[in-house]
């Protein structure tokens, strides 16, 4: 059957910034301990959802019919956001697209962005590296991308173009959106930090037509003041992939590394997708 045509909002032109699907991860596995029947079950069904479910995400362009609406109401907002956290999505901010942060040639449908948080849990990030971080690295991937999925079958539903972008992979640098959005600060290895969470959270976004609510104003310059004399997250980690001085590879472009790729990937492989950044920030560690 022939996809039905869709018309994008927007299609990334910044060279510099491409998104490269993380296929080594699809290797995953948990290795270095005896897991029971259940457990494995578990970690399963996570791990096989999440890569299902990033590739359902991306089909949800084509669900919007005729839908045209945009206008909203703040009662609208606080119905979706009820539902949201019922479906236990933690963090909501809103922005409009930043348009040099799409992905190259990637299209996307949505003039705005929502931008939805769910926390990976203390008691498991603790533990890092473990098959116990692994898995819950998995489980908020998986259950993540589903309920972004619904919230954005949700506002199709109520006739307002929408998509879908999964937290393992979407169109759009997540970082620079949840910033804009008010929702944290970056953090020295790229991750953002939250007053919530600190780093212990993942990310995803759907990009609609429908008129959004004011962006979240929040003064962060305490935290930030921490974190630029901190650097526990660049001393520890285990991969040796931080940047000490994040480094823009093209002057002007906007996109800032502060992570080595490779190394990063290599060392998730290695530890059960590591996370030691994430055990070792204090203001994630409650």
């Amino acid at each position: 059957m022939e996809k039905e045509k869709v018309e994008p909002t927007f299609i990334g032109e910044n060279k510099d910034l491409v998104f490269i699907v993380p296929t080594k991860l699809f290797t995953m596995k948990l290795e270095g301990e005896n897991l029971d029947r259940e457990t494995a079950k578990e970690y399963s069904k996570y791990l096989t959802g999440t890569f299902k479910g990033f590739k359902k995400a991306n089909k949800t362009k084509y669900q919007n019919g005729d839908n045209n609406k945009t206008e909203t109401t703040p009662e609208f907002w606080t119905k979706f956001e009820s539902l949201a956290r019922e479906k236990g999505i933690a963090l909501i901010g809103y922005t409009p697209v930043l348009k040099n942060y799409v992905f190259k040639n990637l299209p996307i449908v949505g003039k705005n962005a929502i931008i939805l948080g769910m926390e990976m849990e203390w008691n498991k990030i603790k533990t890092a590296p473990s098959i116990q971080v692994s898995i819950e690295a998995f489980r908020v991937y998986y259950e993540l991308g589903e309920k972004t999925i619904e919230l954005s079958q949700f506002l199709q539903e109520e006739g307002y173009r929408s998509e879908a972008h999964h937290p393992f992979g979407g169109k759009l640098l997540y970082t620079a959106h949840a910033v804009a959005a008010g929702l944290g600060i970056k953090g020295r290895n790229g991750l953002i930090v939250t007053p919530e969470f600190g780093p212990r959270q993942r990310w995803s976004i759907i990009t609609t037509d429908a008129e959004i609510p004011e962006t979240l104003k929040v003064d962060f310059t305490e935290m930030e003041e921490f974190c630029e004399t901190c650097g526990v997250c660049i001393i520890n980690c285990l991969g040796k992939a931080t940047y000490e001085e994040p480094i823009e590879k093209v002057k002007g472009s906007g996109v800032i590394t502060h992570i080595d790729r490779e190394k990063c990937m290599e060392s998730l492989l290695d530890n059960n997708y590591c996370s030691n950044c994430l055990k070792v920030c204090p203001q994630g560690q409650h």
